[in-house]
C-alpha cells in the first residue's frame, strides 16, 4: 500500500450515530460519534469514505443513485434514492403532505419516509462539504467489486459469511475477525461490515486504484461532485 499522510477511515451509520473503521498502517481501530458530530471522525484523516449521500441535487434524482441501482440489478432496492436538497432540508420536521408536494414538484415522484429518515445524517455530512477527502461509497457496490458479484442480503447468515470471507480475501493484511471482535459492542454486525467495506474503498483510493461509477458526475450547488467511488 502506498504511503499516505494521515489515517484512512470507512464510515457507516448505525443506531448510535456514526461508526468508523480506521486504518493507520498497522491495524484496524474503531471510532464512533453521534449524529451531528461527523466532523470529529474526520480529524487528521487523509481519505474519508462514507456510506451516505455526498452532494445534493437541486431537482430530479442523482445520476449516481440511478447508476448504482443499475449496477446492482435485482438488488437495486438496496440503494435509496436521494431526494433533492430542499426535500432533505424539510426532512421529518414538517407534515408529510408538505414534503411529498415539494418532492413531486422537484422529482415528479413522492419520497419514502425511510429516505427522509436519513436527512439528519445527510445534513451532518453536507455541513463539512466541499471537502475532497470525503468520498461517497455504497457498501453493496464495494462488496460487489471485491467479490465479483452481488452478495446475498446482509440480513441473512450466508450474506454475513460471504462479506466476512470477501473482506478477508480483499484485505489479507488485516485480521477481519479480530477487527470485528474489537468493534464497539453496540454496533450491529451489518454496520461494522459496511464500515470495513468503506475502508477497503478508502485504501483503494489512497493507492490510486479506486474508480467512480460515473464517467461525468454532476456537481451540486456547493461544488461537490455527486459520485460514488469503488
Amino acid at each position: 500500500m502506498a504511503a499516505t499522510a494521515g489515517h484512512l477511515i470507512g464510515i457507516d451509520g448505525y443506531p448510535g450515530g456514526w461508526v468508523g473503521a480506521v486504518w493507520s498502517g498497522s491495524t484496524v481501530t474503531w471510532r464512533t460519534a453521534p449524529i451531528g458530530a461527523f466532523d470529529t471522525l474526520c480529524d487528521e484523516a487523509a481519505v474519508i469514505c462514507v456510506d451516505i449521500p455526498v452532494g445534493l441535487a437541486d431537482h430530479g434524482w442523482r445520476s449516481c443513485d440511478l447508476r448504482a441501482r443499475e449496477l446492482l440489478g435485482a438488488a437495486r432496492s438496496r440503494v435509496f434514492m436521494t431526494p433533492p436538497r430542499d426535500v432533505i432540508l424539510l426532512g421529518l420536521s414538517v407534515p408529510n403532505e408538505e414534503v411529498q408536494q415539494v418532492a413531486r414538484e422537484l422529482t415528479g415522484q413522492g419520497v419514502s419516509r425511510q429516505a427522509l429518515g436519513l436527512a439528519t445524517r445527510v445534513l451532518d455530512v453536507d455541513g463539512q462539504l466541499p471537502d475532497p477527502r470525503i468520498l461517497e461509497v455504497h457498501p453493496e457496490l464495494s462488496f460487489q467489486r471485491m467479490a465479483g458479484e452481488v452478495l446475498p442480503s446482509k440480513k441473512q447468515a450466508r450474506g454475513v459469511a460471504r462479506r466476512i470471507s470477501s473482506l478477508s480475501q480483499a484485505l489479507p493484511d488485516i485480521d477481519v475477525l479480530a477487527a470485528l471482535e474489537a468493534c464497539p459492542a453496540d454496533v450491529p454486525i451489518d454496520d461494522s461490515l459496511d464500515a470495513l467495506a468503506a475502508l477497503w474503498t478508502a485504501r483503494r483510493h489512497a493507492d490510486g486504484r479506486s474508480e467512480g461509477i460515473l464517467a461525468s458526475p454532476e456537481v451540486d450547488a456547493g461544488g461537490t461532485s455527486m459520485q460514488m467511488t469503488v
